[in-house]
C-alpha cells in the first residue's frame, strides 16, 4: 500500500512543477521459528517501508498526465524477536515515472487512474503503484 501527498503549481505553460511526500509499506510478515539448539524458539516479525521525498514535474497531454520526480527515499527494515527490535535506515536517492487518466474533471476538481514506477537502486527497492488520484485547487489567484 502507498499514500501520497503533494503541491503542485499549475502554471500557463505546459510544465507544472511539483513536490510530494508518500510512504509505502511494501513488505510484512511474521515468521514462526523453532526451537534449536541455539536457544528457543518464537515469532519473527519482519516490516520494510519506504518514505519518498521528491520533486518534480507533469504535464497533461489530452487526457493523460505524465509524471518524472527524483528526490530522497527514506527505506526502512525492521524486525522483531523475542522482545528485541532492530532496524535499519538506508537514504538513497529515488526516482519515479507515471502515467495517469483522467476519468472525472470539473472546474477545481479532477480524478485519475495512475500508474506509477518508484525506484531506490542505492537500496535496491523497486515497486510499482496503481491507484486513484484526487487533485484539488486549494489556492487560485
Amino acid at each position: 500500500m502507498y499514500g501520497e501527498a503533494g503541491f503542485a503549481f499549475r502554471s500557463k505553460y505546459f510544465l507544472d512543477p511539483f513536490i510530494s511526500v508518500g510512504y509505502g509499506t511494501l513488505a510484512s510478515g511474521e515468521t514462526e521459528l523453532p526451537d534449536s539448539k541455539y536457544g528457543p524458539g518464537g515469532t519473527l516479525h519482519q516490516h520494510l517501508g519506504m518514505w519518498v521525498i521528491s520533486p518534480g514535474i507533469t504535464t497533461d497531454i489530452w487526457r493523460f498526465r505524465l509524471r518524472l520526480g527524483i528526490g530522497l527515499a527514506v527505506v526502512v527494515e525492521s524486525n522483531r524477536y523475542q522482545g528485541d527490535n532492530n532496524s535499519a535506515t538506508q537514504m538513497p536517492l529515488a526516482s519515479q515515472a507515471g502515467i495517469g487518466f483522467n476519468c472525472y474533471e470539473v472546474p477545481k476538481f479532477r480524478l485519475d487512474a495512475e500508474a506509477r514506477y518508484v525506484t531506490a537502486k542505492g537500496a535496491d527497492v523497486t515497486f510499482w503503484a496503481i491507484g486513484v488520484t484526487a487533485r484539488g485547487d486549494l489556492l487560485t489567484y
